[in-house]
């Protein structure tokens, strides 16, 4: 029997099966691409890979999910629709995949399960192999996404999210797959997904997951996913081979730097001098290989500031993914040298509130530690810092309670997470479904909820799913807002990439409209484009050649310059902004004062998610009450909501959709209304419409 993605699950899985090769996922041209050079990667680029890929004995290529979807949306102005059809055009012969993050799917929040199930079937027919992972192992959460998987007749891929700790046992593992095998109907039709996101598992630990794993379960196929932070991913996913594994996830060699996964040629010699016999095609692989080689140094500008192993992700497990946009987002905001104390942190956090570091739990760790150490920083400098880490290591050491503590200390462990986030607030309230290892202990809902914190749990905590608690969506409402924005009747697709990130679909769409499809200019000219007169670039779309020529450049006045284009032999002038006239008009950012009543700051560092909350979208002249969310910040994948600090109207809005922001940055600007106006008001609109 041999694997193809015309045969059907139980097909291919059979003949996994059977087969005495190890087979491999190559993960470039999603994950690698994400976590070295956060997406930038061009389609243009990537998609030549395909036929490469097709003939060079791959189980599947994982081109599509995880952040990479919201980044082409967001940098690269590329449609996730067309890129997956590209790819499925141009490798035939060989499995597509895409990541899922349950609930989540490829966006930021929990989506209703209408929304789960219309997104999962519009791509159903370009995506082979749906890998879906929790990050709680929640089983339930993965259910709408399974049934729709498995109806649609594509390879359902759920994983087990791994981590290293006393509460991880075989025996946890072994629950947690005996829940999904109930889910899925057993063992035919599935891979099991080892999902080893922070790469902390050592080579005897995967050894022995595996062989509990198939020693209660012989006929799993099971596949291990593992990035390379800690150095050890080649002997890792050799001795996964070893125990049993029979899918490895792997990258081309010149994808490897940095937090990458594994380099295929090391990981198939390897194999090869252990006696294993693996499913790989060499020469193509290393033409793809040559491939990225000449395409590669574009992207350099974009690579992380911070480089080499870490072996220290073992305490801190921050995954790789996250690592490396970790420090660019610390550079940013000027708080790069507070790492150190920040990854320490999260040491401590994971002891604290136990769950697996993937997303979006390892953003929520990493937002939570970065504020508090930048808060006790600007307090109290290096030392309120290190003493504050220093107790907090303690009180992990000697297993006390709170009360054995001094006042002082109690007092500072009290405060620890006073400022906590909203994704954190939601985490201990179930809102993303059970902790896997039980609730946090008391002191931590009396930090995060203050004096209060008791009611807070008997009203709010979710002990079931959350999922199952969650309204659908109004999809017709919800069509009929995206065609007032775009003006013009949205197509199906359009609807789902709106339905995953509202703001960047809109902008997307709007670019498109405006110029084209750049998906299909090389990477030089996307990037740097035409320099120079007569300087010209030529590519084809929809199978038909075209020439852009650059015809002139003219002087700049009033900080425009003029630019002549030739495309296709017919004159074009664009008028373009210079940096300067920019710069003049937007010295930098606006910093919120504290000491002016309705100014509303940013609490992070991050991007404008939205504006409004997820049923109201807010502008100039709108009443807000006093706790109402009116922006949404998301950072790492994790979103914040802004809360109305007043009842009041907004008479400026400083921010745009999908803006960067810096902390303490000025939002929106509120004028505060007596509580008898806003009622009058609202009552006033009421009227309006009731009419």
């Amino acid at each position: 029997m041999t694997i193809h993605p015309k045969k059907s699950p139980r097909e291919n899985v059979a003949a996994l099966r059977s087969d005495r090769r190890v087979y491999f996922t190559n993960t470039g041209p999603r994950d690698t691409g994400q976590s070295d050079f956060k997406n930038r990667h061009t389609l243009y680029d990537l998609i030549r890979l395909a036929p490469l890929y097709n003939r060079s004995g791959y189980f599947s290529i994982e081109n599509h999910g995880g952040a990479r979807f919201h980044q082409n949306l967001l940098q690269n102005m590329t449609d996730p629709f067309e890129e997956a059809r590209l790819w499925k055009d141009r490798m035939p012969d060989v499995m597509t995949q895409t990541l899922v993050r349950s609930t989540n799917l490829w966006g930021y929040r929990m989506y209703p399960r209408n929304v789960i199930r219309l997104s999962v079937k519009a791509f159903l027919p370009y995506v082979d192999v749906w890998r879906c992972f929790d990050f709680l192992n929640y089983v339930p959460n993965m259910i709408p996404i399974a049934e729709e998987v498995t109806r649609g007749g594509k390879l359902f891929q759920p994983a087990i999210s791994f981590g290293v700790s006393d509460d991880c046992t075989d025996a946890y593992y072994l629950n947690v797959t005996g829940e999904i095998l109930g889910m899925t109907g057993g063992t035919e039709a599935i891979i099991l997904c080892i999902k080893d996101m922070a790469g902390v598992g050592s080579p005897a630990r995967i050894a022995r997951l595996t062989d509990a794993l198939l020693q209660k379960y012989p006929d799993l196929v099971i596949q291990y996913h593992r990035h390379a932070t800690d150095g050890l991913a080649v002997p890792a996913l050799a001795a996964a081979a070893k125990a049993g594994v029979k899918i490895l996830d792997v990258t081309d060699d010149p994808f490897t730097r940095y937090y990458g996964h594994a380099p295929v040629r090391a990981v198939q010699a390897l194999l090869t001098e252990m006696g294993i016999e693996t499913s790989l095609d060499i020469p193509m692989v290393d033409q793809a290989a040559g491939e990225i080689a000449g395409f590669i140094g574009h992207y350099q500008e974009f690579e992380s500031q911070f480089r080499g192993f870490s072996y220290q992700v073992t305490e801190h497990r921050m995954p790789g993914g996250a690592f490396p946009s970790s420090f660019e987002q610390a550079d940013k905001g000027g708080f790069l040298p507070l790492m150190p104390y920040i990854l320490r942190g999260m040491s401590t956090g994971n002891r604290f509130i136990k769950y697996f570091d993937v997303t979006p739990g390892s953003q929520i760790t990493w937002t939570t530690w970065a504020g508090i150490i930048q808060y006790h920083y600007k307090e109290g400098g290096l030392k309120q810092v290190e003493d504050l880490l220093d107790l907090c290591g303690r009180f992990i050491a000697n297993g006390r309670s709170p009360e054995d503590l001094k006042q002082e200390e109690k007092d500072i462990l009290f405060g620890l997470y006073a400022r906590a986030t909203d994704d954190l607030k939601n985490l201990l309230l179930g809102k993303y479904g059970p902790l896997p290892f039980g609730w946090p202990a008391d002191w931590v809902y009396q930090s995060v909820f203050g004096e209060a914190w008791r009611e807070k749990i008997a009203k709010d905590r979710f002990e079931a799913s959350p999922l199952a608690r969650k309204p659908d969506e109004e999809i017709g409402r919800l069509r009929e807002e995206l065609q007032k924005k775009i003006e013009r009747h949205p197509t199906e697709d359009e609807l789902v990439l709106y339905l995953q990130h509202p703001g960047a679909a809109v902008d997307f769409i709007r670019f498109r409209t405006r110029f084209g499809d750049t998906s299909a200019l090389p990477t030089g000219v996307w990037f740097d484009g035409l320099k120079e007169a007569g300087s010209e670039v030529t590519f084809e779309t929809h199978g038909k050649p075209n020439t852009i020529k650059l015809i002139s450049i003219g002087q700049e006045m009033d900080g425009v310059k003029h630019v002549v284009l030739s495309v296709n032999s017919t004159m074009h002038v664009f008028p373009v902004e210079m940096p300067s006239r920019k710069a003049a008009r937007k010295a930098g950012p606006r910093f919120a004062d504290p000491d002016v009543p309705g100014q509303v700051a940013s609490p992070l560092m991050g991007n404008v998610w939205r504006i409004g909350d997820k049923d109201r979208l807010l502008k100039i002249g709108d009443i807000v009450k006093e706790g109402e969310e009116i922006v949404n910040i998301e950072a790492m994948k994790v979103e914040t909501a802004v809360l109305s600090p007043i009842h009041g109207v907004i008479k400026e809005i400083a921010v745009k959709l999908n803006e960067a922001v810096v902390g303490k940055q000025l939002l929106m600007v509120l004028e505060e209304l007596p509580p008898e106006d806003l009622k009058r008001n609202r009552r006033s609109k009421s009227g309006r419409k009731a009419r």
